[in-house]
């Protein structure tokens, strides 16, 4: 069966008469069988039966509606509602029973259909580096790190309106609970997922190992050597730590980890003892000094007096109070490359503040990373290396608008992870 067939003699022109809707999904659809993706899952999803709609197809077809924005499973009659421009297409039953397929196939063929999206994303990746020379880079601030793969790590609360398996209670309502790893390079891409029932722990450090060397594993062999790790503070964990600590140091690897760190007591007698003049100023996506005009300043907008401006976020290393402070070495059980960051900001409107908080009027966040305290450039700057923690914000671009497994609100409890699966790699499409 020719699954790409009904490109065939297809034509875009300006001047033809009817209206042909969601016509960029013809532009999806191509790509997808450009890339191999098709074929790759036609063979993953083969099952020896003569099947009036190629498995492979189908879920090509659902994954492109849902790139499309395709919220549940009845959306993917857009496809089938045109004929002419996307030949035919399987009913919304038959992509129903192709989720249930591939649920019943457990491991097995999950790992087949990773490994055919890993296949199809080494083209697709090779023909951006054969059109521009390299990946993109990761933003960071006003500058672009070159030359490294960027991987976040963040689970997200998916809502389940009707009582499913897997489906519970959690603190924000009812529903699940699943783990994501995404390429920050190519746009959010997705890499890796594990489906996890609502009251799955924030920082569950077997889910989080797993994730990271799945995201690892789904990455071209190429684009391991050099890697970024980034993780919030709920998904931090002694474990979590030890393990990217191991990653690093394998031979002929790079591997830069940055995490949420808890503020604990220890941290906050650390913090008491910092000097005013060790707090560096931090710096906006812009690459700007983060500050804001005094109430009282002067009428001159562009002036540089220094009573009319405030600074409004600070930064500084914790790592010598924390190592060689008055108590003594208080991060022995931890990696000795690992170094400890605080950043304080003035709160927004609103914020709760701790007792602690309190005392000075700031809002305090930690993070830790194993970046060489020998890093030259503006990498080595702690202002440069708070600002390259927290553009982990950049995963929510990537969840939000997609949904972050938008099919779990649909798909009846059989099709649950297919149902994920399909809706991340229709994500990774949009990426390519």
């Amino acid at each position: 069966m020719n699954v790409t067939a009904w490109s065939n003699g297809l034509e875009v022109t300006g001047d033809g008469t009817g209206i042909v809707s969601h016509a960029g999904l013809g532009l999806l659809r191509r790509l997808s069988d450009k890339t191999g993706l098709t074929r790759g899952l036609s063979q993953a999803l083969f099952s020896g039966r003569v099947l009036g709609h190629d498995r492979g197809r189908v879920l090509a077809d659902i994954s492109c509606a849902i790139a499309d924005g395709a919220r549940a499973i009845s959306d993917f009659r857009v496809l089938a509602d045109q004929v002419e421009a996307f030949g035919q297409v399987a009913s919304v039953p038959t992509a129903y029973r192709t989720l249930e397929e591939i649920t019943r196939g457990g491991t097995r063929t999950e790992k087949k259909l990773a490994a055919a999206i890993s296949a199809a994303r080494r083209y697709a990746w090779g023909q951006v580096v054969a059109r521009h020379g390299t990946l993109p880079g990761v933003r960071v601030a006003e500058k672009t790190l070159e030359g490294v793969t960027c991987i976040r790590i963040d689970a997200t609360v998916t809502f389940a309106h009707s009582e499913k398996e897997l489906a519970e209670a959690n603190f924000k309502g009812f529903g699940y609970h699943p783990l994501l790893g995404y390429c920050d390079n190519t746009g959010g891409e997705p890499l890796a997922w594990m489906l996890r029932k609502g009251s799955a722990g924030s920082n569950t450090a077997a889910d989080h190992i797993a994730i990271v060397d799945a995201s690892i594993a789904a990455l071209p062999p190429a684009w391991r050597r050099n890697l970024m790790v980034t993780v919030d503070g709920a998904g931090f964990s002694h474990k979590l730590l030890e393990h990217l600590d191991a990653l690093a140091s394998r031979r002929g690897h790079t591997l830069i980890y940055s995490c949420g760190w808890e503020l604990d007591a220890r941290e906050k007698a650390a913090i008491r003892l910092v000097p005013a003049e060790a707090w560096q100023i931090a710096i906006d996506h812009r690459g700007e000094v983060r500050e804001r005009r005094a109430d009282d300043a002067c009428a001159s907008l562009e002036c540089g007096h220094r009573a009319c401006w405030i600074e409004e976020a600070h930064v500084t290393e914790l790592t010598g109070l924390l190592r060689e402070g008055p108590d003594g070495d208080q991060l022995t059980d931890w990696p000795t490359p690992m170094r400890i960051f605080a950043r304080r900001e003035r709160p927004h409107p609103g914020a709760k503040l701790s007792l602690f908080e309190h005392e000075d009027g700031y809002r305090y966040q930690l993070w830790v990373t194993n970046l060489p305290a020998t890093t030259k450039g503006w990498r080595g700057q702690n202002a440069y290396i708070d600002a390259g923690h927290r553009v982990h914000a950049r995963v929510e671009d990537s969840i939000l608008p997609r949904g972050s497994a938008s099919l779990l609100r649909d798909v009846a409890l059989a099709r649950h992870a297919g149902g994920l699966a399909t809706d991340l790699r229709g994500c990774g499409a949009r990426g390519w």
